[in-house]
């Protein structure tokens, strides 16, 4: 994945921060607890849901809160759709 794609997923996902934190939310949880679970800064946890980042491990987090795979935007999942996308015949 090159930096302009990683870039795109990282936007994805900042415009969809809101729904993430609802999920949070909804499953009793938010960014400072997530962070705390791993032992890092609450503004790194931040940096990953707002898409100035993207960590394996909090987007790992985020998934294991409940937040759904449609808001995440994982350049690694990302990498595997354009993948399957490229095998398709139209």
């Amino acid at each position: 994945m090159n930096l302009e794609q990683r870039q795109l997923c990282g936007a994805r996902r900042g415009r969809m921060r809101f729904r993430i934190r609802e999920a949070l939310d909804l499953n009793n949880t938010n960014a400072r607890r997530v962070a705390e679970s791993l032992g890092i800064s609450h503004q790194a946890v931040l940096r990953v849901i707002q898409g100035h980042s993207h960590s394996k491990r909090v987007l790992d987090a985020l998934r294991a809160a409940g937040v759904p795979e449609r808001y995440l935007f994982d350049p690694r999942n990302m990498a595997q759709d354009a993948t399957h996308e490229e095998g398709k015949v139209a």
